[in-house]
């Protein structure tokens, strides 16, 4: 996710069957053609609104930037990054996945789950805006920065706003209605993406970023009440309540290892790194996102498709295990040569898009470049953990890829600076995600072979979402 005003980027992966793995994904044994034909169309329609909804978002967001960087001061992006980390990394801390919980449930559409899922959310916003408010001016003190203080205030709005989205907005994933949710996402992103632009003209200094992502979480709660409305009611279905609590409990501390091993670098970073190098950092930070956009745009058009098609396919571990295959072939097909473009060009492609003063962090962007590529491997395998039930190996993954981070990153910064921690999150996620293909390996039979044969095997991504009675490519 990137880390400035992506209010979106709350629900980059959906972890479908965390905490319920009893609850399996419905094949009707009798009408297989059937089913299966209704899941192709709905998958490839789903592609089809994602990646839609995507491009236009991610094309708006990659224009802002590159007016952003030649409007105002990188130290500004510096600042700013270490504001998202820190807001992120506090609202993860309490993340239990009642987002996911919804899409995971098979009553999970139902208006009495929904009701449940909203005042969930909505207690927990305000929890955390309040404690948000309490501890802001220990986080400014903890980096010598008393402005991040009023900053971080600001930006916990946007955490309690995100506590009040209509919970209709995530069923529709559940009904593969992504057509209306991008109307939710991207509508609120061009207007965030627009309202920053125009105030960078105005105003040139740090509130620009603040009040653009504070506007963008706005009008997203806004309009996911207009597009599916919903009205809680005080009434509390106590069997669902008991279904989301044990969902709860099984996401509890992911997200925030999660966080941990993503953000790391920028906390580590904002801490370490000296106050005259802060512009260092902003640039970093703006690298970063960039690097960021091809992953993102995975997780966004074909992460939300695959955990659906991953869960239909799990009473089979034949199904499950061609469906797979086929997936990571066909993402190595078209990410290996843009990886490799883009790291190999890391230089002239930083100063063309931003200007030739952030070509001092080219090797920390083709180092970026190259871990959300790993990245991008590893949201299918923990896609594959979590459609079949199996939580804790994602959790194994996290602490291990966290564990890693948090070790590595203070020796990494302190001998190579930027460098060093870009090299970290490298190092960190290539270990993480052989542990990861060894402990998934046992569910789908997956091994490193497989990944080195893709050349010869990768196929288009429809053919990742075939029946049982389909062959192999």
């Amino acid at each position: 996710m990137t880390r400035d005003n992506d209010t979106s980027d709350k629900v980059a992966v959906d972890q479908h069957s965390a905490a319920s793995p009893d609850i399996k994904g419905e094949i009707v044994e009798s009408r297989p053609e059937k089913k299966s034909m209704s899941l192709r169309a709905k998958s490839i329609n789903s592609v089809v609104a994602l990646t839609t909804g995507t491009v236009v978002g991610r094309a708006l967001r990659f224009a802002r930037n590159i007016i952003l960087v030649r409007l105002l001061d990188e130290k500004l992006f510096g600042v700013m990054g270490i504001v998202m980390a820190a807001t992120i990394a506090f609202e993860s801390f309490s993340e239990v996945g009642v987002q996911q919980s919804v899409i995971q449930n098979k009553d999970g559409a139902d208006p009495e789950y929904l009701n449940i899922a909203w005042w969930f959310q909505a207690v927990r916003g305000l929890s955390l805006f309040i404690i948000g408010l309490l501890v802001a001016p220990m986080i400014g003190s903890f980096y010598g920065n008393p402005e991040i203080t009023v900053l971080l205030r600001v930006a916990f709005v946007g955490t309690l706003l995100r506590g009040l989205v209509s919970p209709r907005a995530y069923a529709l994933e559940k009904e593969y209605r992504f057509g209306l949710l991008m109307l939710i996402l991207q509508g609120s992103s061009v207007v965030g993406t627009v309202t920053t632009v125009v105030l960078a003209f105005m105003m040139k200094n740090i509130w620009v970023l603040i009040i653009g992502y504070v506007a963008e979480t706005a009008i997203m709660c806004l309009l996911s009440h207009i597009l599916v409305p919903f009205k809680p009611t005080l009434r509390i279905n106590k069997p669902y309540l008991a279904e989301l609590m044990r969902f709860a409990r099984g996401m509890f501390g992911l997200p925030f290892l999660t966080v941990v091993a993503m953000q790391g670098d920028v906390f580590m970073l904002g801490k370490l790194l000296p106050a005259e190098q802060l512009g260092l950092l902003g640039m970093y930070v703006m690298v970063l996102r960039l690097a960021e956009q091809p992953a993102w745009a995975f997780s966004q058009i074909f992460g939300r498709v695959l955990l659906p098609v991953f869960a239909e396919g799990q009473d089979s571990n034949e199904v499950l295990r061609r469906r797979v295959l086929k997936v990571i072939r066909t993402s190595l097909i078209f990410s290996v040569p843009l990886v490799v473009i883009v790291a190999v060009g890391s230089k002239p492609i930083i100063s063309l898009i931003y200007t030739p003063k952030y070509a001092v962090v080219a090797v920390p962007f083709a180092l970026l470049c190259v871990t959300m590529f790993i990245r991008t491997q590893a949201q299918i395998l923990v896609t594959v953990c979590l459609a079949v039930g199996k939580p804790h190996l994602h959790r194994r993954y996290a602490i291990f890829l966290a564990a890693c981070v948090i070790c590595l990153m203070y020796p990494g910064i302190t001998l190579f600076g930027v460098t060093g921690a870009a090299g970290v999150l490298l190092l960190s996620n290539v270990v993480a995600i052989c542990l990861q293909i060894v402990w998934v390996g046992r569910i789908v039979n997956l091994r490193f072979q497989d990944y080195a044969f893709w050349l010869r095997h990768g196929p288009a991504f429809e053919t990742a979402i075939r029946t049982p009675d389909d062959t192999d490519s």
